[in-house]
């Protein structure tokens, strides 16, 4: 697996990358921030006009029509900078929160697009944390560089328009304020780029430890293990380590802001007392006069107070900038797995070969496969069979694509399956594995993974009876559309472990896919019942190649062929009465088991006589 790799965007490309999510989403929102622009500086100088005209019409002795003109006009149009501001704000929320949860879409479409096997990396799961990250907040990562873009603009229109008046008689206050806002932005900057590291990048493995444990006690099914077996000591401690540990890396982050304040509002008193005191020497020395010093100090206020805002809020921005950047490198590393060209060959029946298969999982010294060959012929009802650790479950991964072999190659039709299409190649398969989830969503739903209006609810109720469970369909005041789980509704029905399994053949049923897989899926189930399941299934997919992996040999009477597994390895192979003359370990294991085959053997006939 190639590393991720982090990605250091400046902010002008981050604001483009977020600005086009805004122009695909909530395009009005651009001119909303122009309009904003606009009336954030006005709102901001008017009033100084104002007062600046009312002391000149009274020193040059205007008549008080005039005066009260002057004063309605600018008035009126303070009245409209304000009202424009408020009802650009009304509608900046809505917008900007709206936009946060499309790049979040965006972001889980490219992670369902990611190798299956890059889920368990701690490394992946750690930048799908800082991404998460970039997504959560209104003031962080993705929504606040919008937030923020949109203060920087109002207030860099607002710094130029009083720098162009200052030039006028005091372009030396220009210079002092652009210094101590410098300074004051370095701090800040200092103080962010350390809050991000310490709170952010440095605590992404606690962070996503205590969101584990939390919704563990959270979770309704290890409700009983935790209360049985008193595990709340365990989880609470867990989570209580994990909050000390991200509140020393807090601490320390709070102790550079700290300083950081400081530093900042010494500057703020030694540039305000350089202020007040140069343009309290222009007025005395006669360079200006009281409506100018009024229309001055007002303008060195704005430009000071909106200056060190400014400069404040880019440096928030660069901390988005940064969480985008973490958004940005889990999403374009998710873009690596491109769609392969090689389409999935059109046929009535497929070959299956694995050639020289080995598979090791990253975590492990051991190969789960070694040097695996075998071929399933087109319509083959094949069982592969072995104990626990054998290397069976491997096998379906790499059958499904889920993995890629770590040596070897797999072929369909001849065809490496690498090479194909990854979503095309899944299409081809109707796998029901051990652990099957139930979604909070109707039954229907649950059975065609689609929405209602696009499931055929005719073949859904076709798969469920099929699947053994029309008795509970007909119980059921809502038939199809009865809610699963009481997550979203309390009258959602919670299946047993059973019935989820027979769920889980209705949704391979109704996918209705060439390859069929049962990884294990009647685990739940007593023997007699699993044996009576997989001869009922085995009826419903004939015409397909079905393969039945169990440790328990319920599959294995029906079945064409044969295969035993062992510590990774094909070790027997043939018919059922094939192995069983070899009297090897295949007929071993049957003959442990066999009991419970025959017990079933000895109902049916006495149920006959």
């Amino acid at each position: 697996m190639e590393k991720i790799k982090q990605k250091e965007y400046i902010l002008l490309k981050n604001i483009i990358y977020v600005y086009k999510g805004v122009a695909k989403h909530k395009p009005y929102l651009i001119a909303l921030v122009v309009i904003s622009t606009i009336c954030a500086a006005g709102s901001k100088f008017v009033w100084l006009f104002l007062s600046k005209y009312v002391i000149e019409y009274i020193q040059a002795g205007m008549s008080g029509k005039e005066l009260i003109q002057i004063v309605c006009v600018l008035t009126l149009l303070g009245i409209m900078f304000m009202i424009g501001q408020t009802i650009v704000s009304y509608w900046t929320d809505p917008a900007a929160f709206y936009v946060r949860p499309m790049f979040m879409l965006n972001r889980n479409k490219k992670y369902f697009n990611m190798k299956y096997e890059w889920m368990e990396h701690k490394e992946i799961l750690d930048a799908l944390q800082r991404s998460i990250h970039a997504t959560s907040w209104p003031q962080n990562g993705v929504e606040g560089l919008i937030r923020k873009t949109i203060n920087v603009f109002a207030d860099l229109f607002t710094c130029l328009i009083a720098m162009a008046i200052l030039v006028q008689s005091s372009p030396l206050m220009i210079l002092f304020v652009l210094v101590f806002g410098v300074l004051s932005y370095l701090s800040i900057d200092k103080a962010s780029k350390m809050e991000k590291r310490l709170t952010k990048d440095e605590v992404t493995y606690q962070n996503r430890k205590k969101d584990y444990f939390v919704k563990v006690t959270r979770d309704f099914a290890y409700g009983k293990d935790i209360r049985l077996f008193r595990g709340k000591d365990k989880l609470l401690g867990t989570i209580d380590e994990m909050n000390e540990e991200i509140h020393d890396k807090v601490s320390k982050a709070r102790e550079q802001w700290m300083k950081s304040g400081l530093f900042v509002n010494v500057l703020e008193l030694l540039r305000e007392t350089i202020m007040y005191a140069y343009l309290i020497y222009l007025i005395l020395s006669g360079t200006l006069d009281i409506a100018e010093f009024i229309l001055y100090i007002g303008c060195v206020r704005n430009f000071a107070t909106t200056f060190q805002t400014l400069v404040t809020v880019y440096a928030e921005m660069r901390q988005c900038s940064r969480e985008v950047n973490d958004f940005r490198s889990f999403c374009e590393f998710c873009e690596e797995e491109k769609a392969e060209d090689v389409l999935i060959p059109k046929a009535q029946d497929y070959v299956i070969e694995f050639r020289n298969v080995s598979f090791q999982y990253p975590s492990s010294d051991q190969f789960a496969l070694k040097n695996f060959s075998i071929t399933i012929n087109a319509k083959t009802k094949l069982a592969i069979v072995g104990l626990n650790g054998a290397g069976k479950t491997t096998f379906v991964k790499l059958l499904l694509r889920l993995y890629d072999p770590t040596e070897g190659d797999i072929f369909i039709n001849g065809e490496n399956i690498k090479n194909m299409n990854r979503e095309q190649y899944y299409e081809l398969f109707a796998p029901v594995f051990q652990d099957l989830e139930c979604f909070a969503f109707t039954l229907a739903e649950n059975v065609s993974m689609k929405n209602l209006k696009n499931t055929d609810m005719e073949k859904a109720e076709l798969s469920l009876r099929r699947a053994g469970l029309g008795n509970k369909l007909d119980e059921w005041e809502k038939g199809l559309e009865t809610q699963m789980l009481k997550i979203m509704h309390n009258d959602g029905v919670i299946l047993s472990g059973g019935e989820i399994q027979k769920m889980g053949l209705a949704r391979a049923l109704y996918k209705d896919a060439p390859i069929v897989v049962l990884d294990e899926p009647t685990a739940a189930l007593d023997p007699i019942a699993e044996s009576k399941m997989y001869q009922d299934f085995d009826e419903l997919v004939k015409g397909k190649i079905a393969i039945y992996i169990s440790h328990r040999l319920a599959s294995t009477r029906f079945c064409d062929v044969i295969a035993m597994f062992e510590d990774g390895q094909l070790i027997e192979y043939g018919t059922h009465d094939e192995l069983m003359n070899k009297q090897g370990k295949y007929a071993a294991m049957f003959d442990m088991q066999a009991h419970y085959y025959k017990y079933e053997d000895e109902k049916e006939k006495l149920a006959y006589e």
